[in-house]
């Protein structure tokens, strides 16, 4: 299975904070930031991979994740 997004793409962030479960969200999180469907739960989140290739993840609340936005679009720049 193909990712959703792939290197060098660009993707548009909207930032919302956290609309619902299941959106597709950039996190910030464990000094790295994460495209992937979010899940709240009662004491963290759950970040699940939209690559089948990657497991998913769970971000506890006590190492402060941070909800950067939700990903709204996305598109490869074109060479010049």
């Amino acid at each position: 299975m193909e990712p959703t997004y792939l290197n060098g793409e660009v993707v548009l962030i909207k930032q919302t904070g956290f609309d619902y479960d299941g959106a597709i969200y950039a996190v910030d999180w464990d000094g790295q930031t994460y495209i992937k469907k979010v899940y709240r739960e009662e004491d963290g989140l759950r970040l699940v991979s939209l690559n089948k290739h990657y497991a998913d993840k769970f971000a506890p609340y006590d190492e402060n994740p941070r909800i950067i936005g939700k990903i709204v679009g996305n598109f490869m720049p074109l060479e010049v």
